[in-house]
């Protein structure tokens, strides 16, 4: 028996697909959801102080969203102790220096998991060539020390960085992330 020209298989068809899509979206909902808790807010971002070369629209938009990137990739890799999380955003002495504590987290049987609540970056230079931008991000951070999966300690931190920045094939990677004292 048919119903509207469909036989009794495509009717079993379309209550699956109906079903899928219902799944689909919720996914999808889930997952946009996901995606608008960002994990490294950039509360400011400000270039008004950007010296010798002033900070072009594209150039900061650009340099918002990689940096921001870049903090996902470290929180996840010293949550995972992954060292090569960090490879797509990090470079140079940055890249080195954040291998070297997951490193020796692993060693020790420990790890990180930071709640970042978000940055005011404040962009310092800009080299005329385009080659470098340096910034002063304060971070807003919980950090939890981990041993074994087990809460060993935590803290909320108001942490202060100098951080460089140079441009690569197709995005801007971190090349320093220092943390300095509140008076820089």
């Amino acid at each position: 028996m048919t119903v509207h020209g469909l036989g009794r298989g495509d009717g079993i068809f379309l209550a699956v697909m109906a079903v899928m899509i219902l799944l689909g979206s919720a996914w999808l909902a889930l997952t946009l959801h996901a995606v608008t808790i960002n994990p490294a807010l950039l509360q400011s971002f400000d270039v008004a102080a950007a010296r010798p070369r002033a900070v072009e629209t594209t150039t900061a938009v650009a340099i918002q969203r990689d940096y921001t990137h870049a903090w996902k990739s470290l929180v996840s890799a010293l949550a995972e102790n992954r060292a090569g999380l960090l490879d797509e955003d990090f470079t140079g002495g940055a890249r080195q220096h954040w291998q070297d504590a997951i490193h020796a987290q692993q060693k020790n049987g420990l790890s990180r998991r930071i709640v970042d609540h978000g940055h005011q970056v404040r962009v310092t230079f800009y080299s005329l060539d385009g080659s470098a931008l340096e910034a002063v991000d304060t971070a807003d951070l919980e950090i939890e020390y981990r041993e074994g999966g087990k809460p060993l300690s935590s803290e909320h931190i108001q942490a202060h960085y100098r951080v460089l920045l140079t441009p690569a094939e197709n995005s801007w990677k971190v090349r320093n992330l220092q943390e300095v004292s509140s008076e820089h």
